[in-house]
């Protein structure tokens, strides 16, 4: 697990922010010759990829390593909560369904170097064909979205927030969260920073439990969560299944099932890569793009 990486809020988009710094255990490598000797060949490894050329706009970070060990409720709720800070990069791809209607979202992100990404989403209509396509970029301070100017954004730092501290009640006793911090993706965020999904539905360690420790899905080492929702949403959902990433905390997969079973919504993913090169040219708008 690497170090906590502190983004900055983007304002236009978010709540809150987070008051309590945790400082996560770091595990040394007993042999820093071999770990140093890993990287190098990961590093050469991932560059071979690399165009001619393309050095100057790609950011390649160390490779992350698989996790297995056991992890209690507080541990994988406080990742779920958190992701900004276990890791670097993304490239993905996932189809969403929500509401009885279907999307494709395409992403692709760096966090900490050259820090910028873009979401492409594909809609599709009642017949399966594309409807509508948009795509959201950011860079360098400057947003991009869809059918609006281009506009300015603020990234603020901000600090990993355990779940006791992110869950409470407001005066009436109605539930209040505080989310972290993460940058402008658009509806990536779904999989790459489930804050929502995830104090909707585990905020209340009774109604779930860790199903299975250990699942591969994409090459990602899953635990999978099961359990029940409390008040039936709007797509009649009455339990849920979470595949969730065990090194990052990235939510790989969802299941949102009715009261006889079905699947109702859904994030299946198709493609998932962390800590892989990037190349940050693709994170701004064509016309936006130095010769």
């Amino acid at each position: 697990m690497r170090k906590p990486v502190y983004l900055k809020l983007f304002v236009a988009l978010l709540i809150g922010g987070c008051s309590n710094t945790i400082t996560g255990d770091v595990e040394l490598p007993s042999n820093k010759q071999s770990e140093n000797t890993l990287q190098q060949s990961n590093a050469q490894q991932s560059n071979k990829d690399i165009k001619p050329g393309q050095h100057e706009s790609v950011f390649s970070p160390p490779k992350q390593e698989e996790i297995t060990n056991e992890m209690t409720k507080k541990e994988i709720l406080t990742k779920l909560l958190n992701t900004v800070d276990y890791f670097e990069t993304a490239i993905g791809k996932f189809e969403l369904l929500k509401n009885g209607k279907k999307s494709l979202v395409e992403y692709q992100l760096s966090l900490t170097e050259m820090e910028g990404g873009y979401s492409s989403v594909t809609d599709y209509d009642s017949n399966s064909k594309p409807s509508r396509v948009s795509i959201t970029y950011y860079k360098d301070g400057k947003l991009w979205i869809p059918d609006k100017s281009p506009r300015s954004y603020t990234i603020h730092s901000g600090s990993t927030i355990m779940p006791e501290d992110a869950f409470s009640k407001d005066p009436h006793g109605a539930n209040v969260t505080t989310y972290r911090e993460r940058p402008p993706i658009g509806i990536a965020q779904s999989s790459l920073f489930p804050y929502e999904i995830a104090s909707n539905y585990t905020r209340d360690y009774n109604q779930w439990e860790i199903e299975k420790q250990n699942e591969m899905l994409l090459n990602h080492n899953t635990i999978v969560l099961k359990g029940n929702i409390k008040s039936s949403n709007s797509q009649g959902a009455k339990t849920f299944r979470f595949w969730v990433d065990k090194d990052s905390g990235i939510l790989v997969k969802y299941e949102l099932y009715d009261a006889t079973g079905n699947v109702v919504s859904y994030l299946h993913p198709l493609e998932l890569k962390v800590n892989v090169p990037v190349d940050t040219k693709g994170f701004e708008p064509d016309n936006q793009k130095k010769n």
